[in-house]
């Protein structure tokens, strides 16, 4: 069990002790609705980091709150945060989270497309949202092999200098990877918009594409 399996995990079960204490009381004083909405975001937040936010549990957790009273707020919260860490427990979250990421990048590139094919939009636009698609997965390649990187310096360049260090790509990938974002920064700074042509915009969207199929094997 990876250190952070276990943080998660333990994350879980405090939640779920939270949860029992409200729960006890409850038969005496009742529940509060700020209970309810403490333990749904700590709940929400738990699941989110686990299996991204388009997850059933997610909208489970985002459905719970609908409920007309807050007694039946609290149940339905509570419902979803048992049902979330047995299921945590019993290792069937291990390739959910990827499943959600994988579609998240292909919604990316998706919209990078939809983009690069509008009259009138200039294909910056369809740069910087392709590369957008090209950190997430690189971000989440990371987070597969256990390699962090700090807050503030996470980027195209240093996932990818990470991932070369970590023996994950090549140079000649790196270096790629380098143009792409060298072309993103073109593209987000007015004064260099005219750098970028409808044929780059088309080029980079195709090899950012073929990088993920290539190595779409970190989504499982």
């Amino acid at each position: 069990m990876s250190d952070h399996f276990k943080k998660i995990y333990q994350r879980s079960v405090d939640l779920l002790e939270a949860f029992q204490r409200v729960e006890k009381d409850r038969q005496t004083t009742g529940v509060s609705q700020f209970q309810v909405n403490d333990l749904a975001s700590r709940g929400a937040n738990l699941i989110h980091s686990v299996t991204g936010s388009k997850s059933s549990y997610a909208e489970h957790m985002r459905n719970a709150l609908k409920q007309k009273t807050t007694a039946m707020q609290f149940l339905a919260v509570g419902g979803v945060v048992q049902a979330f860490h047995i299921d945590l427990a019993n290792g069937d979250l291990v390739n959910i989270r990827q499943e959600v990421e994988a579609v998240v990048v292909s919604e990316i590139l998706s919209q990078a497309h939809k983009l690069s094919r509008t009259k009138g939009v200039h294909p910056a636009a369809s740069i910087i949202v392709a590369c957008a698609g090209a950190e997430e997965f690189l971000r989440n390649w990371c987070e597969q092999k256990n390699i962090s990187v700090p807050e503030k310096q996470r980027s195209m360049g240093r996932f990818a200098q990470e991932l070369r260090a970590a023996s994950h790509i090549e140079l000649p990938v790196e270096r790629r990877i380098a143009a792409w974002a060298d072309y993103r920064n073109d593209a987000a700074h007015g004064a260099n918009w005219n750098k970028i042509t409808q044929e780059i915009a088309n080029r980079t969207i195709r090899e950012i594409e073929e990088f993920v199929l290539e190595h779409r094997h970190i989504f499982g």
